[in-house]
């Protein structure tokens, strides 16, 4: 079709073209001049007396008909005109008036004649009928009401979701932002069957223009649908409507059973929130009641829909979908971060944090990514999301909160200060009787409300509430102290005084929070295992308030110096000095000076790690905890220099803690032992003991405190040294659920190198080093007293060299350290050194290590260091050598099935593993796990399945050759005699005799210069 040639139609005469026009040669509209051109003409444009539209010829099965076409308001309307014969200067006019919005529908349904009932063919072989598509264009139907959106950009393919929906009835309920069209926009393309879409709006919300809608989207399907009665919508009866559904169901069974294909009818109704009108819902019922088995409807609304369902329900007819069910999860919201956002990478952990922030709200990431690409610091926005961002209050504002009553508005505003809500616990905020009522309408409406595991307790979404106390602080910022008090004495009241303190200093009622944490503390350690918690909270209370309370100033002190930062520590103790020793120059006490001589103590034991022998020891209730935390710290020192003292000491920590049934020191004493156990490559021994500290937590509290990260991460790595990378990855991901917010610098550093390494081994490089350098960048300001930026750096190195850059490995890895004080940027240099063949070098620094670190240092077991020693040495030629270290970290490794050293690139890995297992004298154990090994690289039991025969005879006649042996036949090839020989190796001629014996017979020579020759074809000398 060609209409670039502008043939108009103004004032009713045709202008072909410009010369026409100037011969004077118009074609006047219904002329048979007129409809002789029509027949051989594909378009116009028309010009009427208050609008234009342009006309185009279809062809449907070989016959041609004429539609108009008109963009208003951004949507493109369509309207039928006819057949050639019937296009007049009236029908042309009244078109035209439909299509600019200014004849009413049952106007324009008062001139249909009957004529107009005519047959039209369908381009796919089905009919329909011009007064019902009449009536659909007559409404001026938006074309993308009955046609599926396109897909976004950055779709997440979610097929786990998609598959639920097989019911004859599907229903997503969720609120705005959830991905409820996209979902069954991709379930669309992937169910098998012909497809109805249906987007509905307000304007929808009357049984004629919702069924028009409906059975206009169904005629993309078959035209014939509607036929013969769609003319009865417009009495708008009940009862009609009833019938209507009856007849549509069994319209769509014929429309089934004449289809070639039969592939069956979806029919989609997305935005059925829209729909208010009871009749509609009633209608609809009887759709339900009836539904062909050739049909499927799918239903998706932010609000629950008024339909009766259970009985379809107990039929098993139903599939319904929730907020829970569209949430992304993490790795799905990670893939589309990934996506999403262009310029500089984001970590796996920033996108983490940003994918728990927004709960899984498809639209929360969206509108994050939206500003992380105008963003310059990324660290600093993922830390300050919130949901009182411009972007997201807007978005809350015009599709919530805007949306509902001025009551409803109030209620969400003052409630949005609670974490969690109950009926009881809002009418005492808001002094109201009816908050369960009010509840159960935000619940029904979907208002980001999420039900928690007890049936009467709720919570708001947590960028909602935020957005919602951003609100609250504008709009009643005098009610808040109030507020937060009426909800602090219910929760006193009902039992649940942690809920309690944390109103109580959201208030800054300092004073009955201080008194309500010392009554509590001991239990939310020994009970409840909330160190980290109570740390929280005495890190908010003002200094005055924590020196007129001696137990919780001793308590933050020692929890400070367990999880805080060093720096934060020194000055934690020092200002603490400062003031109590001002306070006593005006005021001497005798509580003040025992708390003063009491963190006097502390503060030597922190600089010196000395014993704290106290004239009188800590008594009462937190005397006992007091020493076990003292003596936790104690061992803490000890990690970087002896990790077997430390194990002992931690076990015994452990012992008294379990005895006691002290869960906070279990906990923490508990994890490190297991920590230090796996440093020292005793991974079963780590697994053990980490299994033992969870399932006490469980049986205490039947949950996992945030202590209980330490045991999780140790698990994730025993599980990533085993090679079980799955496992690993579900360790790690619990650990950080459990403690998403870690108050101290260790176990995030720790979770970082764990996921970088998973990351690392996965083949992503670049994601590895982006997870070091986010939390780099986190805690440059916040060190651990552990783990140094230089390690960090180190592992950057590491992954830089494992993707084959060595230059820009080299650059990362700083020069000036010591070996005994950065072991780990050691080995990493060592390994750079051996990839730069400069072995000489890298044995030095891994023997150097084996001296200092015969245990192994911190989480880098020793069998590490062996299994690198030993491919260096195997590149020395030193094949003896390399094959008595690796067999020594296979004894070591086997019983612990330690498999992640032995699984490097590269063929000299496998060839020496195949040696040491045809040359050394190994256990049946080991040797079994050597052939598990050899197995993973993808070698069968064999050297020569590696190698030639010819070289596999080489390399294991070289590896028979003692050190001994290969310097006396350096000293050979240097042309040295027995007795000169004997000299050097201080040794007699005798003893150089014999091995020159050895030598020749594992040779096969039978003199000197035969020996030389062939030690240098064996690249002995």
């Amino acid at each position: 079709m060609n209409i670039k040639s502008k043939h108009i139609v103004r004032d009713n005469i045709l202008v072909t073209s410009p010369i026409d026009a100037q011969k004077g040669n118009p074609i006047e509209i219904g002329s048979q001049a007129w409809y002789d051109w029509l027949n051989n003409h594909h378009g116009f444009i028309y010009e009427g007396r208050t609008s234009h539209f342009t006309a185009r010829h279809e062809l449907r099965r070989g016959i041609g008909y004429w539609y108009a076409h008109r963009r208003r308001d951004r949507k493109l309307y369509k309207t039928y005109l006819g057949k050639s014969e019937e296009l007049n200067s009236e029908r042309l006019e009244q078109a035209c008036a439909r299509l600019a919005g200014q004849i009413p529908i049952n106007e324009s349904l008062n001139k249909c004649k009957p004529a107009d009932n005519v047959t039209i063919p369908d381009q796919k072989g089905d009919t329909t009928i011009a007064f019902a598509e009449t009536l659909s264009d007559e409404s001026l139907l938006p074309l993308t009401k009955v046609k599926s959106p396109a897909l976004p950009q950055n779709f997440i393919a979610r097929p786990q979701l998609t598959q639920r929906l097989r019911g004859p009835v599907n229903i997503i309920i969720a609120p705005s932002g959830f991905g409820k069209t996209t979902t069954l926009n991709e379930w669309q393309g992937n169910c098998g069957l012909q497809v109805a879409w249906v987007t509905l709006d307000i304007q929808d919300n009357n049984p004629m223009s919702f069924w028009s809608l409906v059975v206009t989207a169904l005629q993309t399907i078959g035209a014939n649908v509607g036929q013969g009665w769609i003319s009865e919508l417009y009495t708008s009866s009940p009862t009609n409507l009833s019938k209507i559904s009856v007849n549509l169901a069994n319209d769509i069974v014929r429309v089934t059973e004449e289809s070639k294909n039969s592939r069956g009818i979806a029919l989609v109704l997305d935005n059925y929130h829209h729909i208010q009108n009871p009749e509609i819902h009633t209608s609809l019922q009887t759709l339900l009641e009836h539904i062909p088995p050739e049909m499927k409807l799918a239903i998706a609304s932010q609000t629950k829909p008024p339909l009766e369902l259970s009985s379809l329900r107990s039929k098993g007819m139903v599939v319904e979908l929730g907020v829970d069910d569209l949430r992304f999860t993490v790795e799905e919201g990670i893939e589309f971060l990934s996506r999403d956002v262009s310029g500089e990478r984001l970590a796996n952990g920033e996108m983490r944090k940003l994918v728990k922030r927004a709960e899984g709200w498809v639209s929360g990431l969206v509108l994050a990514a939206s500003v992380l690409d105008q963003e310059k610091d990324i660290s600093k926005f993922v830390e300050a999301f919130t949901g009182a961002h411009a972007y997201l209050q807007e978005f809350f504002a015009e599709n919530v909160l805007n949306q509902q009553p001025v009551e409803v508005q109030v209620f969400l505003l003052k409630t949005s200060i609670l974490k969690r809500l109950n009926g009881s616990l809002c009418d005492a905020v808001m002094g109201r009787k009816d908050s369960i009522d009010r509840l159960a309408h935000l619940w029904d409406k979907k208002l980001f409300l999420d039900r928690l595991d007890e049936s009467e307790w709720f919570r708001y979404h947590g960028l909602f509430a935020e957005m919602l106390q951003s609100q609250l602080q504008k709009q009643y910022p005098e009610d808040i102290s109030d507020l937060h008090h009426r909800a602090a004495d219910w929760f006193a009241a009902n039992n649940a005084p942690s809920d309690a303190v944390h109103h109580l200093l959201s208030c800054e009622a300092w004073g009955e929070a201080a008194d309500l944490i010392e009554s509590i503390a001991p239990n939310e350690l020994e009970k409840l295992g909330e160190g980290p918690r109570l740390l929280h909270w005495l890190q908010q209370l003002p200094e005055a308030i924590l020196q007129q309370h001696k137990n919780l100033l001793l308590l933050y002190i020692r929890l400070a110096m367990l999880s805080l930062p060093p720096s934060e520590v020194e000055r934690i103790l020092t200002h603490s000095e400062a003031s109590l020793a001002s306070v006593l120059s005006l005021r001497m006490t005798s509580d003040a000076r025992e708390t003063l001589y009491e963190i006097h103590q502390l503060h030597r034991l922190w600089v010196t790690n000395s014993r704290l022998n106290l004239e009188s020891p800590p008594a009462g209730e937190y005397g006992a905890v007091y020493q076990m935390m003292d003596d936790i710290f104690r061992f803490g020192r000890d990690y970087t220099r002896d990790l077997i003292g430390a194990e002992a000491k931690a076990s015994a920590v452990y012992e008294t803690a379990q005895s006691r049934g002290h869960l906070y020191v279990a906990l923490i004493a508990g994890g490190t032992y297991a920590n230090l156990a796996f440093s020292q490559g005793h991974l079963r021994r780590s697994e053990q003991i980490a299994h033992q500290v969870l399932r006490q937590a469980i049986e205490m509290r039947d949950k996992l405190p945030e202590p209980a990260s330490i045991a999780l991460t140790t698990l994730s790595g025993v599980y990533f040294e085993r090679n079980q990378l799955a496992q690993a990855h579900q360790l790690l991901e619990r650990a950080i659920e459990v403690d998403p917010n870690p108050v101290g610098a260790y176990e995030p550093m720790i979770m970082a190198i764990l996921r970088a390494k998973i990351q690392s081994i996965r083949g992503d490089n670049d994601a590895a080093f982006a997870t070091i350098q986010a939390i780099r960048d986190l805690y440059s300001h916040r060190s651990s007293s552990i783990w140094l930026d230089q390690d960090l750096t180190a592992y950057q190195a590491l992954f830089r060299l494992q993707q084959g850059d060595l230059i820009s490995a080299e650059q990362q890895l700083k020069e000036g350290w010591e070996i005994d004080m950065h072991p780990f940027s050691a080995f990493v240099k060592a390994s750079i050194l051996a990839e730069q063949n400069r072995n000489v070098a890298a044995e030095e620094i891994l023997r150097n290590l084996l001296d200092l670190y015969p245990n192994g240092f911190y989480w880098v077991p020793i069998l590490r260091v062996y299994a690198k020693l030993s491919l260096v040495l195997f590149d020395q030629h030193k094949v003896n050598q390399a094959s008595q270290v690796m067999a020594e970290a296979a004894r070591l490794a086997a019983p612990e099935f330690f498999v992640r050293p032995f699984l490097v690139s590269g063929p000299q890995v496998a060839s020496l593993l195949s040696l040491v297992l045809h040359t050394e004298n190994l256990n049946e154990g080991t040797r079994s796990f050597l052939k598990g090994i050899l197995t993973m690289l993808g070698h069968a039991d064999g050297l020569q399945n590696i190698l030639p025969r010819d070289e596999s005879v080489v390399l294991a006649i070289t590896a028979s050759i003692t050190p001994r042996e290969q310097h006396i036949l350096r000293l050979l090839s240097a042309s040295l005699s027995n007795q000169e020989i004997a000299e050097q190796c201080s040794i007699s001629p005798s003893t150089v005799k014999t091995h020159l014996e050895n030598i020749y017979r594992k040779l096969g020579v039978s003199s000197r210069t035969q020996a030389v020759e062939q030690a240098r074809i064996l690249n002995l000398v």
